[in-house]
């Protein structure tokens, strides 16, 4: 079994989990694996399927922290222009600046704190999907043996 029929499968346990529930997604993911090989190769290819979720969830779990990416970067720059906005709202003839450059760095500010809570749920909600396709593998391997 190759690489991409483990990824495949996966990929459509993922798609059909998020879309359409857990029991269609067992369904179709356990036959996308049953009917892509002969029967010796099962045991095996649900070995590649744990060992390809097993690797996916460590690599999202060090993905897991959100400032990791760019957002620190952002994160930095609207600290860098809230700062430059106080100073330039303290000098009477640039407050009216200040107050623009401050208004549009607190708007910034939201939309990167929201862009940090949806990236950090999408990483659990995936961890979890991850989690559900190892003890899917699992529970076949048991009834293989």
């Amino acid at each position: 079994m190759s690489k991409e029929t483990v990824d495949e499968a996966i990929d459509i346990y993922v798609t059909e989990r998020m879309a359409k529930g857990k029991q269609r997604a067992i369904t179709h993911f356990l036959a996308c694996l049953y009917l892509k090989q002969q029967s010796w190769e099962i045991a095996d290819s649900m070995r590649r399927v744990q060992g390809l979720t097993r690797y996916y969830i460590d690599l999202t779990k060090v993905t897991l922290n959100p400032f990791k990416g760019p957002e620190l970067a952002w994160l930095a720059s609207v600290m860098n222009i809230a700062v430059y906005a106080t100073v330039l709202i303290s000098l009477e003839e640039q407050r009216l600046l200040g107050i623009a450059l401050l208004s549009g760095t607190l708007v910034n500010a939201g939309y990167l704190i929201h862009c940090i809570a949806r990236k950090w749920c999408e990483l659990h909600v995936m961890l979890a999907i991850y989690d559900e396709i190892v003890q899917i593998t699992d529970h076949e391997l048991e009834g293989l043996a």
